[in-house]
């Protein structure tokens, strides 16, 4: 057996799968071998189930020789069906995802989602033999387990947004794709000398202390940045194209309608829905959020610096 670790987003995630699996160059600052030689047994495998015990979260890849079936009430998502069912009469859902090759033909793998009484998941992905291959790197591995799923039962998002870190805080900068997400953090690099975190995603969640943080995460999309760093948030910057440099801050009712569609959400799932629309209610209640009406030049960077200087920024 071989066991890796993630950390990621401030939480633990250690991964046990029965074959050596390549880490891909985005998740070579998230995910790690449990030891030099990735392989444990004896009582080294007793370290790593101890290191499980403390884990936000323990996922286990297995062969078996059937999977369970789809429910009738499960929801097609392209390759994969969704199914939610509740324990007994208590609030815990059992999660069970089933992953199909492309759309309309028998799933190859199951992965069934569980949470144990001291709050740790426990996920269990069990493949038909033969199909190992689809697990063979760090993003395949990852695509399995349901990052998004597990962040939220954590009460984290997961924003499309272009991440930096400007004097210890972090800016983010939301849109929909091609708006100028990655323009604008690199026009802080330029000018400002701020540190582009991720490109293209960032993680954002409470910490112990109840300041939002936002960490890097190892999806970039085109924009090849993904640091495992975190900052807390003094603002989100919700971008528009636009003649003129302008910048207002948002009412809740404009940054729900902004910032939801940036957000990685089941729309299938209401339970899902609802704790994404509650932990967004609670981040415009105590993060200053703005819409910026741009251009990509300086004066974009300089509109967003007079206000975070102004003294709204939080924590």
């Amino acid at each position: 057996m071989y066991y890796y670790q993630y950390s990621i987003a401030g939480m633990r995630i250690l991964c046990r799968i029965p074959f050596p699996v390549v880490i891909q160059k985005e998740a070579e600052q998230f995910l790690f071998p449990a030891n030099e030689n990735c392989e444990i047994g004896g009582a080294q495998e007793d370290t790593a189930f101890a290191a499980g015990r403390s884990a936000d979260a323990v996922v286990t890849f297995r062969r078996a020789v059937s999977l369970p079936d789809i429910p009738d009430s499960a929801t097609v998502r392209a390759d994969r069906y969704y199914s939610v069912s509740k324990e007994n009469d208590s609030r815990k859902r059992r999660y069970q995802i089933h992953h199909c090759p492309c759309p309309g033909k028998p799933p190859y793998a199951c992965t069934l989602w569980e949470q144990v009484g001291d709050g740790r998941l426990v996920l269990t992905c069990s493949y038909l033999p033969g199909n190992e291959f689809r697990f063979g790197y760090s993003r395949m591995i990852s695509d399995h387990i349901g990052m998004e799923t597990l962040f939220l039962r954590k009460n984290c998002l997961m924003l499309h947004a272009a991440f930096i870190r400007w004097k210890g805080k972090g800016i983010l900068f939301t849109a929909p794709s091609g708006t100028g997400k990655s323009t604008q953090a690199e026009l802080w690099e330029k000018y400002e000398g701020a540190d582009i975190l991720n490109g293209d995603r960032a993680a954002v969640r409470i910490d112990e202390s109840g300041c939002w943080q936002a960490y890097g995460l190892p999806y970039a999309g085109s924009s090849g940045i993904y640091r495992n760093e975190k900052a807390p948030v003094s603002a989100v910057v919700v971008l528009r194209q636009a003649e003129e440099n302008r910048i207002r801050r948002l009412g809740m009712l404009e940054i729900i309608q902004k910032l939801y569609p940036e957000t990685t959400v089941h729309q299938w799932e209401p339970d899902f829905i609802e704790k994404a629309l509650t932990l967004l209610t609670e981040l415009a209640g105590e993060v200053p959020i703005y819409l910026l009406e741009c251009r990509p030049d300086r004066g974009a960077v300089e509109a967003v610096k007079n206000v975070l200087i102004g003294g709204e920024n939080l924590c």
